[in-house]
């Protein structure tokens, strides 16, 4: 691992209550919109709203979404899911959103919609897509494979792409070193105990240092030992993470420790 370059991670900034967030996308893929107290923190901190084809439809049929969520900026695809009443709602609106067909059969509107934020926003910021992966198994892939197709560069210089769901944020670990502030002085706990680092493309081998099960020089890969269900330590604020090639990090959300102990 001879990469000497540390990535600072600090996740909980998007969901911030209080300080200002940096500036960021939110992009709402179709999929079902749960946790709504983290959709209206991301609304509210985000610089850009956009949604990618159904992902609007999504949010027209949220309870009270009109007083929240009418201010969304793009609706981006092929469009072969979004209804026209959801679609005459957006632009009827007093700051129209753009409706935008890109018709590439060799794109999905999740890769259609991270392009043109990217080419829309100052170079190297991030973007929260928000979706589940619980649903299809294909749909859960396609999502998690395109975390690595978002992140060709080995720095993030385009900007990095984080999945949160309704249980777990998930986000790319470029070959290297990493630093992951999973609680932020002065905020709320935002993320739960459970970690998963998962080598999806190809083996890995992997240090840790924070978590209940650490690892060093640890060889992992899909049909061998994984780290699922870790645990981040009661009083660790930092994970640290060496990773030889890309591997996905994933860790819960707070309220799944609850759920848990229940």
């Amino acid at each position: 691992m001879s990469n000497s370059q540390v990535f600072e991670w600090h996740p909980a900034k998007f969901l911030r209550t209080h300080d200002p967030s940096p500036e960021f996308s939110l992009l709402v893929l179709n999929q079902p919109l749960r946790n709504g107290n983290n959709l209206r923190k991301l609304w509210r901190n985000s610089s850009m709203r956009v949604a990618a084809d159904g992902g609007a439809n999504r949010l027209h049929a949220l309870s009270s979404f009109q007083a929240k969520f009418s201010n969304l900026q793009a609706i981006i695809g092929d469009l072969d899911s979004l209804s026209p009443s959801v679609r005459d709602f957006y632009s009827s609106q007093p700051t129209p959103a753009a409706i935008i067909h890109d018709h590439d059969q060799e794109s999905t509107d999740f890769g259609k919609a991270v392009n043109w934020i990217r080419e829309n926003q100052p170079r190297g910021a991030d973007i929260i897509a928000l979706g589940g992966i619980g649903g299809r198994v294909d749909q859960g892939l396609s999502q998690l494979h395109h975390l690595y197709l978002f992140h060709a560069d080995p720095a993030y210089e385009a900007g990095r792409v984080f999945l949160l769901s309704g249980s777990s944020l998930t986000f790319l670990l470029k070959a290297g070193k990493h630093q992951i502030h999973v609680a932020e002085e002065g905020e709320d706990r935002v993320f739960g105990k459970y970690v998963g680092l998962i080598p999806l493309k190809e083996p890995s081998r992997i240090t840790t240092k924070g978590l209940e099960w650490d690892v060093a020089d640890w060889e992992t890969q899909i049909g061998g030992r994984v780290s699922t269900s870790n645990h981040v330590l009661p009083d660790v604020k930092c994970v640290e993470v060496e990773t030889t090639k890309d591997i996905l990090f994933t860790i819960a959300l707070g309220q799944l420790d609850a759920d848990d102990d229940s």
